[in-house]
């Protein structure tokens, strides 16, 4: 009985980590961004530029042991890190700060942040975990003013 469990264990942690893979190859992290409403304000009255949502997926073994988890700030690139954990809200915090520059706005405001977690493969020997963080991109220059009272863009 002990040789059944040292070959079963020997073929099947590594077809587990094998399927870990291949069920997650489409979930890494990821960053989307639309475009605000006209005149949309975030909480402190500031000026949005877009709506930004931001997402990190990883697998687990026995749901703390990290194989694989996406590498955060590089969105939507499909790499990994093996054997790491970037399942943190300080990592997917980064994800929305890192294009800042590149959508002319200045900050990250009205951030929500929500976690997920599933077993996979019986009794949850493989866990897929994710957090994501929705917030808003500003600028925190102000309006400028026309003589009219208007603002220009």
């Amino acid at each position: 009985m002990r040789k059944f469990w040292k070959k079963t264990l020997f073929w099947l942690l590594p077809a587990l980590i094998f399927l870990s893979f291949a069920a997650g190859c489409a979930h890494t992290s990821t960053l989307e961004w639309q475009a605000a409403a006209p005149g949309e304000k975030s909480s402190s009255g500031k000026k949005v530029l877009w709506r930004l949502k931001a997402a990190n997926n990883g697998m687990f073994l026995l749901y703390w042991i990290p194989i694989w988890t996406g590498y955060a700030t590089r969105p939507n690139r499909h790499e990994y890190k093996v054997f790491e954990n970037d399942l943190t809200s300080y990592s997917v915090r980064r994800t929305l700060d890192k294009y800042l520059e590149e959508m002319g706005a200045d900050a990250v405001e009205d951030v929500k942040y929500s976690e997920t977690a599933s077993g996979w493969l019986g009794l949850g020997i493989i866990w897929k975990r994710s957090i994501s963080a929705e917030g808003v991109a500003i600028t925190l220059k102000p309006e400028k003013k026309s003589k009219t009272g208007k603002s220009k863009k």
